[in-house]
């Protein structure tokens, strides 16, 4: 393929990624082992293959699905050990489900964008038969330079664990206040410090899963059960309504300062922040960049700008054991971090106002997400570097 066709096809595939933007899939997958789930997920990729050179797809949002949850059925077993080759199985998987679900289709794209996942999941399946390039966490535990890393930054995560309870508690003011800027206002801020460690918050999972999930996860918007940032997201960006918003602020508060407990009583370890900075940025990349997270406040920008600020914090502490193992990947993720920053910059102020990004140009979402995969791609290589 020419250049300038792959670049009109990875153009086209971030579009497809971007309007892949809907409701999540709720239902439950049932895990299976590496082996049954890839050898599902090749035949369906084959069986696809052969529908879009005839140019003719059987129910195809049908299959977009089926591909998602033949890949959530299994990739718990490959991010902790190839998060390169995650990475790059997500790069192709993610637009191509959301190509697939479009009411019209581009076939020269899925064909494309199928044939890049078929030669991802042959190296991934290769790959992790033969155990060949895994990430040794031995070597990274072992590594004093890192272990003063993760000391480093469990002050860091905690320090961002205060700062969200004092920003829940100027929201939970601001609320009571019934002044419906303020409040709005607040709620952004108080976004940050949970975004900047975002790297490590499956370890809270419990806590995370009632302070950060969508309503997708729930009946509707006004499910009791729907708590957290994002039923009062919905309050007070949708409904406007600051006085119903009171009992989930002052419940976020409160969960917030049980996060921050939690975050005082735990200790992570090195292995735990390394591999989930870059498992955040291709999370950023894929799925964020969609806007589906702030689909109510359009924060989007300012969000990922704190997922970024999070994962810079991380790479400043093990830049020199990065760059001791591989120069050039050190030159790559700084770059890529100030291209990113200097990007978001430019489309939405800093500070407790942003610019909504549903209002954005189509091409300066496309170019964030482009800069965004361009900086998770070296970072997701850092596991495995920092493991030789």
């Amino acid at each position: 393929m020419k250049k300038g066709q792959q670049l009109i096809i990875l153009a086209t595939a971030a579009t497809l990624a971007l309007a892949g933007c809907g409701k999540a899939e709720t239902t439950e997958v049932k895990k299976v082992p590496f082996k049954d789930g890839a050898a599902a997920m090749i035949k369906t990729v084959d069986d696809l293959k052969g529908q879009l050179d005839q140019k003719k797809i059987k129910d195809p949002k049908k299959q977009s699905s089926t591909l998602e949850d033949q890949w959530v059925s299994y990739e718990d077993e490959v991010k902790p050990k190839f998060p390169e080759l995650y990475f790059k199985v997500e790069k192709y998987l993610t637009p191509l489900e959301a190509g697939l679900k479009q009411d019209k289709l581009d076939y020269p794209t899925l064909a494309t964008l199928n044939d890049g996942l078929k030669a991802a999941l042959a190296e991934l399946n290769s790959s992790f038969t033969e155990n060949k390039g895994a990430v040794n966490k031995d070597v990274i535990t072992a590594s004093k330079e890192l272990q003063d890393a993760a000391n480093a930054y469990n002050k860091y995560v905690q320090d961002q664990g205060k700062l969200l309870v004092t920003l829940l508690e100027q929201l939970n003011t601001a609320v009571k206040s019934g002044d419906l800027k303020k409040a709005q206002e607040a709620y952004g801020q108080a976004r940050m410090p949970y975004e900047r460690i975002e790297p490590i918050i499956e370890t809270f999972k419990d806590l995370d899963g009632v302070m950060d999930a969508r309503v997708d996860d729930f009946k509707n918007e006004k499910d009791p059960n729907f708590t957290g940032f994002h039923r009062i997201e919905y309050l007070l960006f949708v409904s406007k309504n600051v006085k119903d918003a009171e009992p989930f602020a002052a419940r976020l508060l409160e969960d917030g300062k049980k996060m921050q407990q939690a975050i005082a009583a735990t200790t992570i370890e090195p292995t735990d922040f390394i591999a989930g900075v870059g498992e955040l940025m291709e999370e950023a990349q894929s799925k964020k960049i969609t806007g589906e997270e702030e689909r109510w406040s359009g924060a989007t920008v300012p969000v990922i700008r704190a997922n970024v600020e999070g994962a810079k914090a991380i790479y400043d502490l093990v830049q020199a054991e990065v760059k001791k193992r591989d120069a050039a990947l050190d030159e790559k993720i700084t770059k890529s971090l100030a291209a990113v920053t200097e990007t978001m910059n430019t489309l939405s102020p800093i500070g407790a106002s942003w610019t909504d990004f549903s209002k954005l140009e189509k091409a300066k979402q496309v170019d964030l997400k482009n800069k965004l995969e361009a900086l998770a791609e070296p970072l997701v290589k850092m596991p495995g570097t920092l493991s030789k």
